[in-house]
């Protein structure tokens, strides 16, 4: 069953979406991490991000490596996770 991480992120200063957009492109290729990522702008300093993986387990086994991109995240652009949420898919069209 496909499992969801959904966070908002909160930055110092306005969004640099190309840079954003490089940071992302690194993922690509990256073993275990989720399926699907999309990164959406809610307003010019803030930014949410909707990972689909697998399954649970799979995103378990991510996790540890998904931290240190977070904190890396944290360190290069400052930008801070506000929420996060996490759950199983239920229904999906």
């Amino acid at each position: 069953m496909k499992y969801v991480v959904n966070t908002v992120w909160n930055h110092k200063s306005d969004i640099d979406w190309n840079r954003m957009k490089e940071g992302l492109e690194q993922l690509r290729d990256d073993e275990g991490a989720a399926e699907e990522v999309t990164w959406f702008e809610i307003d010019a300093t803030t930014h949410g991000s909707v990972a689909v993986y697998s399954s649970k387990e799979k995103y378990e086994q991510y996790k540890t490596k998904l931290e240190e991109y977070r904190k890396d995240a944290t360190d290069e652009i400052g930008a801070q996770i506000v929420h996060e949420f996490q759950g199983l898919v239920k229904a999906s069209i």
